[in-house]
């Protein structure tokens, strides 16, 4: 156990030391995807297929809800147990659950993977206690009032029980602002990579309120160094008994893995040391590539659909050398035959599939 790793220091954690739920890896090379309904109910697994099949890796399934408005639907309790035992089957992913009460937690750790203190439970330290001496990985949330030293003192509060498996999670703070549910604090992500190694999450749907902000903000948030996104996705958000204006859809949390996994290809050095991670940074690479070039591929059909309605030549010889001369500037381990050898493979597959659909 790292109890320093929340001691502020100038030495710079680049990467996590990563915590596993299940098998998936918060602070590895990829970015951990955990989605879900905001809360569980009736039709809970047909929402985590749904969601699984979107590219989750760890299922949200709150069966407890705390509710500023005491009218609100606040979970399923004890009765969404078998539903979460059900999901996690036929999924085969992991699934976290936020306790809370202590007398929660012995109940759930039979039918979960991980606990996620919430924002109104940061300061619960019984609670934060009783979830430590599970062993299970535990989430903390940041109280929407928090401090950055107070958020990491909770934390602190599991590390000091033995267990070593905590992950932070960023879900917006409450400032002046009302446009949004809160104000999202992206700046916190870099400020812990000085101040600590442990993995650090983001919330976009809590800190949005609205469907439409979330993929944006989730952009930020991995592009800031965020080790995962916790999401709220609902194949029927207006429909869901809790938040359901935050709810974003299956195929638009798709979308966030795909832009997630090109992002993190792009933007992020590899510290791939053995021959199995330099795999897996191939894999993200050629992932990102494919992605570049079928967008590539649809940009050149619709130049030459352009071209064609105006009885322009199709292939545009100059154009495709200083292409080519680009690449070999940006990519010099490719050298000017390496450059030359792909970019002209890639050109031709474009234009050949572009006239083949034209």
């Amino acid at each position: 156990m790292v109890i320093t790793s929340l001691i502020p220091s100038a030495t710079r954690h680049p990467r996590a030391r990563p915590v596993a739920i299940g098998d998936a890896l918060i602070g590895g090379s990829a970015v951990t995807i955990i989605s879900g309904p905001c809360a569980v109910e009736p039709g809970y697994v047909a929402h985590a297929r749904a969601t699984a099949a979107a590219g989750a890796t760890v299922l949200r399934g709150c069966v407890y809800k705390p509710r500023s408005n005491p009218e609100s639907f606040q979970g399923m309790g004890a009765q969404g147990y078998e539903l979460l035992d059900e999901a996690r089957h036929v999924t085969g992913l992991p699934i976290i659950a936020e306790p809370l009460e202590i007398e929660h937690i012995a109940e759930l750790r039979r039918h979960v993977d991980g606990l996620m203190i919430g924002a109104r439970s940061m300061h619960n330290t019984p609670l934060l206690r009783a979830a430590a001496r599970t062993g299970m990985p535990v989430i903390v949330k940041r109280a929407m009032s928090a401090t950055l030293d107070e958020w990491l003192a909770a934390a602190r509060y599991v590390l000091l029980e033995g267990n070593d498996q905590v992950v932070l999670c960023e879900r917006g703070i409450r400032t002046f602002e009302t446009a949004t549910r809160n104000t999202l604090d992206v700046s916190a992500i870099p400020v812990l990579r000085e101040r600590t190694d442990l993995p650090v999450i983001v919330d976009p749907s809590h800190a949005a309120g609205q469907a439409s902000w979330v993929p944006s903000l989730s952009m930020a948030a991995v592009a800031a160094g965020a080790d995962g996104l916790l999401i709220e996705c609902h194949p029927d958000s207006e429909h869901a008994l809790c938040d359901a204006a935050q709810a974003i859809s299956p195929v638009t949390l798709a979308e966030i893995v795909r832009a997630t996994e090109l992002l993190v290809t792009l933007a992020r050095p590899s510290a791939a040391t053995t021959v199995d991670q330099c795999r897996e940074a191939i894999d993200g690479v050629d992932s990102a590539l494919a992605v570049l070039l079928e967008r590539r591929a649809a940009l050149v059909g619709r130049v030459e659909r352009i071209k064609l309605d105006a009885g322009a030549p199709i292939r545009d010889r100059r154009r495709e050398a200083e292409v080519t001369a680009r690449v070999a500037r940006l990519a010099p381990h490719l050298g000017s035959d390496g450059a030359a050898a792909v970019m002209t493979a890639v050109i031709d597959a474009c234009v050949t599939t572009a006239l083949a659909g034209a």
